[in-house]
């Protein structure tokens, strides 16, 4: 089983748009950490666990270059080798990225989400988007409808 470390903003997406449930249906294990946890805010789903990195330098390092959760996220990643990292944060990405990390944003998820079929790319879900604050592009509005 391939873990899947997600960042708040992942989460905070999900929740927004109400569908929580298809991050649970297309990742078996997703861990998060403390500071992700706090920064959610809610209670978090029974199919999400939070694990803590276990050596701290790295993420006191990280922390002097992106906030807490991100920090974190990729400081737990980058011990458990072969994970996937949910991250949108440019910075974050590119730091993650360059760690050797498997990097996928919210949008991925969401396109690799509606072209298996957890559910339809439709006007709904972009005004869900738009209202929540996540913002697309024409393009990448075409590349959710096209992949769905």
């Amino acid at each position: 089983m391939k873990v899947v470390i997600a960042d708040a903003s992942c989460l905070i997406l999900f929740t927004n748009i109400q569908r929580l449930d298809v991050l649970e249906k297309l990742f078996s294990v997703l861990w998060i950490t403390d500071e992700v946890k706090d920064e959610y805010g809610l209670p978090i789903p029974s199919f999400i666990s939070v694990h803590e990195p276990i050596y701290s330098g790295r993420r006191q390092a990280l922390m002097l270059l992106l906030d807490r959760g991100e920090a974190s996220s990729i400081a737990l990643a980058a011990e458990n080798p072969g994970c996937q990292i949910i991250i949108d944060e440019k910075k974050g990405r590119r730091i993650a990225l360059a760690l050797g990390l498997e990097v996928i944003g919210t949008l991925g998820v969401l396109i690799e989400a509606s072209s298996i079929g957890f559910f339809e790319a439709d006007s709904s879900l972009l005004e869900k988007l738009d209202q929540s604050g996540f913002r697309l592009s024409p393009e990448l509005k075409k590349k959710l409808y096209r992949d769905s």
